[in-house]
Protein backbone atom coordinates (compact mmCIF):
# COMPACT_ATOMS: atom_id res chain seq x y z
CA UNK A 1 0.00 0.00 0.00
CA UNK A 2 1.56 3.29 -1.09
CA UNK A 3 1.13 6.57 0.71
CA UNK A 4 -0.86 9.14 -1.27
CA UNK A 5 1.43 11.89 -2.47
CA UNK A 6 0.32 15.21 -3.95
CA UNK A 7 1.14 15.67 -7.62
CA UNK A 8 2.74 19.07 -6.91
CA UNK A 9 3.97 20.90 -3.81
CA UNK A 10 1.36 22.78 -1.82
CA UNK A 11 1.57 26.55 -2.25
CA UNK A 12 0.46 28.75 0.63
CA UNK A 13 -2.28 30.97 -0.84
CA UNK A 14 -1.61 34.69 -1.16
CA UNK A 15 -4.00 36.45 1.21
CA UNK A 16 -5.50 39.55 -0.43
CA UNK A 17 -7.66 42.42 0.85
CA UNK A 18 -9.61 44.25 -1.89
CA UNK A 19 -10.56 47.91 -1.37
CA UNK A 20 -12.86 49.87 -3.72
CA UNK A 21 -15.89 52.07 -3.14
CA UNK A 22 -17.69 50.58 -6.16
CA UNK A 23 -19.31 47.23 -5.22
CA UNK A 24 -19.27 45.88 -8.78
CA UNK A 25 -15.55 46.56 -9.14
CA UNK A 26 -14.48 44.94 -5.90
CA UNK A 27 -16.86 41.99 -6.33
CA UNK A 28 -15.63 41.47 -9.88
CA UNK A 29 -12.00 41.51 -8.77
CA UNK A 30 -12.78 39.12 -5.93
CA UNK A 31 -14.54 36.70 -8.29
CA UNK A 32 -11.59 36.68 -10.70
CA UNK A 33 -8.97 36.28 -7.98
CA UNK A 34 -10.97 33.51 -6.30
CA UNK A 35 -10.58 31.45 -9.47
CA UNK A 36 -6.89 31.12 -8.64
CA UNK A 37 -5.90 28.18 -6.43
CA UNK A 38 -2.99 30.09 -4.93
CA UNK A 39 -4.90 33.27 -4.03
CA UNK A 40 -7.38 33.79 -1.22
CA UNK A 41 -9.50 36.95 -0.97
CA UNK A 42 -9.86 37.56 2.77
CA UNK A 43 -12.35 40.42 2.62
CA UNK A 44 -13.56 43.46 0.72
CA UNK A 45 -13.58 47.05 2.02
CA UNK A 46 -15.28 50.13 0.60
CA UNK A 47 -12.83 52.77 1.86
CA UNK A 48 -9.40 53.16 3.37
CA UNK A 49 -10.59 53.39 6.95
CA UNK A 50 -12.46 50.10 6.69
CA UNK A 51 -9.42 48.56 5.00
CA UNK A 52 -7.15 49.50 7.90
CA UNK A 53 -9.57 47.99 10.41
CA UNK A 54 -9.93 44.76 8.41
CA UNK A 55 -6.17 44.50 7.91
CA UNK A 56 -5.60 44.75 11.66
CA UNK A 57 -8.01 41.86 12.14
CA UNK A 58 -7.20 39.61 9.16
CA UNK A 59 -3.49 40.30 8.46
CA UNK A 60 -3.51 40.11 4.64
CA UNK A 61 -0.30 39.54 2.68
CA UNK A 62 -1.12 42.34 0.24
CA UNK A 63 -3.77 45.04 -0.27
CA UNK A 64 -5.27 45.80 -3.70
CA UNK A 65 -6.78 49.28 -3.37
CA UNK A 66 -8.52 52.00 -5.36
CA UNK A 67 -7.15 55.55 -5.19
CA UNK A 68 -10.22 57.78 -5.03
CA UNK A 69 -12.71 56.78 -2.32
CA UNK A 70 -14.84 58.58 0.28
CA UNK A 71 -14.10 58.64 4.04
CA UNK A 72 -10.40 57.79 3.51
CA UNK A 73 -8.88 57.56 0.05
CA UNK A 74 -6.22 55.16 -1.16
CA UNK A 75 -3.32 57.60 -0.84
CA UNK A 76 -4.06 58.41 2.79
CA UNK A 77 -4.67 54.74 3.61
CA UNK A 78 -1.41 53.74 1.91
CA UNK A 79 0.51 56.24 4.03
CA UNK A 80 -1.15 54.86 7.14
CA UNK A 81 -0.35 51.25 6.16
CA UNK A 82 3.30 52.28 5.78
CA UNK A 83 3.27 54.04 9.16
CA UNK A 84 1.94 50.85 10.75
CA UNK A 85 4.44 48.63 8.91
CA UNK A 86 1.45 46.97 7.28
CA UNK A 87 1.20 44.83 4.14
CA UNK A 88 2.35 46.15 0.75
CA UNK A 89 -0.26 48.08 -1.22
CA UNK A 90 -0.99 47.89 -4.94
CA UNK A 91 -3.01 50.90 -6.07
CA UNK A 92 -5.47 50.25 -8.90
CA UNK A 93 -7.17 53.21 -10.57
CA UNK A 94 -8.87 54.50 -13.71
CA UNK A 95 -7.30 57.97 -13.40
CA UNK A 96 -3.99 58.97 -14.98
CA UNK A 97 -3.27 62.23 -13.15
CA UNK A 98 0.39 62.63 -12.24
CA UNK A 99 -0.64 64.04 -8.86
CA UNK A 100 -2.36 60.75 -7.98
CA UNK A 101 0.64 58.75 -9.17
CA UNK A 102 3.22 60.74 -7.24
CA UNK A 103 0.94 60.97 -4.22
CA UNK A 104 0.41 57.22 -4.14
CA UNK A 105 4.05 56.31 -4.65
CA UNK A 106 5.27 58.92 -2.16
CA UNK A 107 2.76 57.53 0.34
CA UNK A 108 4.47 54.15 0.02
CA UNK A 109 2.54 52.14 -2.58
CA UNK A 110 4.51 49.10 -3.76
CA UNK A 111 2.56 48.92 -7.01
CA UNK A 112 0.52 51.22 -9.25
CA UNK A 113 -1.71 49.80 -12.00
CA UNK A 114 -4.74 50.84 -14.02
CA UNK A 115 -8.12 49.11 -13.96
CA UNK A 116 -7.71 48.40 -17.66
CA UNK A 117 -5.02 45.84 -16.73
CA UNK A 118 -5.57 42.16 -17.49
CA UNK A 119 -6.17 39.94 -14.46
CA UNK A 120 -2.87 38.14 -15.12
CA UNK A 121 -1.03 41.47 -14.85
CA UNK A 122 -2.76 42.19 -11.54
CA UNK A 123 -1.94 38.71 -10.22
CA UNK A 124 1.69 39.10 -11.23
CA UNK A 125 1.86 42.46 -9.45
CA UNK A 126 0.34 41.05 -6.25
CA UNK A 127 2.88 38.23 -6.07
CA UNK A 128 5.80 40.50 -6.94
CA UNK A 129 5.05 43.11 -4.27
CA UNK A 130 4.58 40.24 -1.79
CA UNK A 131 8.18 39.25 -2.62
CA UNK A 132 9.33 42.80 -1.92
CA UNK A 133 9.45 44.13 -5.49
CA UNK A 134 8.01 47.35 -6.89
CA UNK A 135 5.55 47.17 -9.79
CA UNK A 136 4.73 50.33 -11.74
CA UNK A 137 2.73 50.40 -14.98
CA UNK A 138 4.68 51.66 -18.00
CA UNK A 139 2.37 54.70 -18.39
CA UNK A 140 3.05 55.66 -14.77
CA UNK A 141 6.80 55.35 -15.28
CA UNK A 142 6.59 57.49 -18.42
CA UNK A 143 4.57 60.19 -16.66
CA UNK A 144 6.99 60.27 -13.74
CA UNK A 145 9.97 60.47 -16.08
CA UNK A 146 8.43 63.56 -17.69
CA UNK A 147 7.81 65.00 -14.22
CA UNK A 148 11.53 64.71 -13.49
CA UNK A 149 12.39 67.25 -16.19
CA UNK A 150 12.70 69.94 -13.56
CA UNK A 151 12.95 73.71 -13.78
CA UNK A 152 16.49 74.71 -12.80
CA UNK A 153 15.42 76.49 -9.63
CA UNK A 154 13.71 73.32 -8.34
CA UNK A 155 16.43 70.81 -9.19
CA UNK A 156 17.84 70.46 -5.66
CA UNK A 157 14.55 69.40 -4.09
CA UNK A 158 12.28 68.10 -6.87
CA UNK A 159 9.45 69.72 -8.78
CA UNK A 160 6.12 70.33 -7.12
CA UNK A 161 3.21 68.66 -8.89
CA UNK A 162 0.30 70.75 -10.10
CA UNK A 163 -1.79 69.65 -7.15
CA UNK A 164 0.99 70.48 -4.69
CA UNK A 165 1.18 73.98 -6.18
CA UNK A 166 -2.58 74.30 -5.59
CA UNK A 167 -2.09 73.25 -1.97
CA UNK A 168 0.81 75.64 -1.30
CA UNK A 169 -1.20 78.50 -2.77
CA UNK A 170 -4.13 77.63 -0.53
CA UNK A 171 -1.78 77.53 2.46
CA UNK A 172 -0.48 80.96 1.50
CA UNK A 173 -4.10 82.17 1.56
CA UNK A 174 -4.40 80.88 5.13
CA UNK A 175 -6.84 78.06 4.38
CA UNK A 176 -7.02 75.03 6.73
CA UNK A 177 -6.61 71.46 5.49
CA UNK A 178 -10.33 70.70 5.64
CA UNK A 179 -11.21 73.70 3.46
CA UNK A 180 -8.42 72.89 0.98
CA UNK A 181 -9.71 69.34 0.68
CA UNK A 182 -13.26 70.52 0.05
CA UNK A 183 -12.14 72.92 -2.66
CA UNK A 184 -9.94 70.33 -4.39
CA UNK A 185 -12.30 67.38 -4.00
CA UNK A 186 -9.84 65.31 -1.94
CA UNK A 187 -9.80 64.12 1.66
CA UNK A 188 -8.23 66.10 4.49
CA UNK A 189 -5.76 63.23 4.94
CA UNK A 190 -4.62 63.51 1.33
CA UNK A 191 -4.08 67.25 1.85
CA UNK A 192 -1.78 66.36 4.77
CA UNK A 193 0.16 63.97 2.52
CA UNK A 194 0.57 66.75 -0.07
CA UNK A 195 1.72 69.18 2.65
CA UNK A 196 4.32 66.66 3.87
CA UNK A 197 5.59 66.22 0.31
CA UNK A 198 5.75 70.01 -0.17
CA UNK A 199 7.78 70.48 3.04
CA UNK A 200 10.21 67.76 1.95
CA UNK A 201 10.61 69.10 -1.59
CA UNK A 202 11.11 72.70 -0.47
CA UNK A 203 13.33 71.73 2.46
CA UNK A 204 11.00 73.59 4.81
CA UNK A 205 10.48 72.84 8.49
CA UNK A 206 6.93 74.15 8.68
CA UNK A 207 4.13 75.60 6.56
CA UNK A 208 5.14 79.22 7.05
CA UNK A 209 8.66 78.49 5.86
CA UNK A 210 7.27 76.49 2.91
CA UNK A 211 5.11 79.43 1.85
CA UNK A 212 8.07 81.80 2.12
CA UNK A 213 10.22 79.51 -0.04
CA UNK A 214 7.40 79.09 -2.55
CA UNK A 215 7.21 82.89 -2.84
CA UNK A 216 10.99 83.04 -3.42
CA UNK A 217 10.66 80.40 -6.15
CA UNK A 218 7.83 82.27 -7.85
CA UNK A 219 5.28 79.52 -7.24
CA UNK A 220 2.71 81.95 -5.85
CA UNK A 221 2.90 84.32 -8.78
CA UNK A 222 0.44 85.52 -11.32
CA UNK A 223 -2.57 83.26 -10.87
CA UNK A 224 -2.64 82.92 -7.08
CA UNK A 225 -5.85 84.83 -6.96
CA UNK A 226 -7.55 81.98 -8.86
Amino acid sequence: MSDPTPSHPTVTPLRVLIVDDQPLVRQGLASLLDLEDDVRVLAQAENGRQALDLADELRPDVVLMDVRMPVMDGIQATAEFRRRNGPPVVLLTTFEEVEDMTGGLNAGAAGYLFKSAEIDEILDALWRVHRGEKVIHARVAQALAQQLRLPAHLEPSGALTGREVQVIRALAAGQPNKRIGQQMGISEGTVKVHVSNILAKLGAGNRTEAVRRAIDLGLLGEDTGG
